[in-house]
């Protein structure tokens, strides 16, 4: 029986750079929509838009992070 050795992707997802970068982009620009849109809301009269609101700005910090560090080199 013969072994074969297989080579692991270029990265630990599989998913190639320029993939990414452009989930990272659309995650951030869908994340700042929704953080402009509940901006522009009441949120302070339902508890849910609040939630809403800030869990975006923190999504956007997230994907904004990740965007930065798939450009280091």
């Amino acid at each position: 029986m013969a072994v074969t050795k297989s080579t692991p992707p270029s990265s630990a997802s599989g998913m190639s750079s320029k993939t990414k970068k452009t989930l990272a982009k659309a995650g951030m620009a869908t994340t700042l929509g929704t953080l402009v849109a509940t901006g522009l809301m009441e949120t302070n009269k339902t508890d849910t838009l609040k939630k809403v609101h800030l869990w975006s700005g923190f999504a956007l910090v997230g994907f904004s992070y990740w965007h930065y560090s798939l450009y280091k080199k």
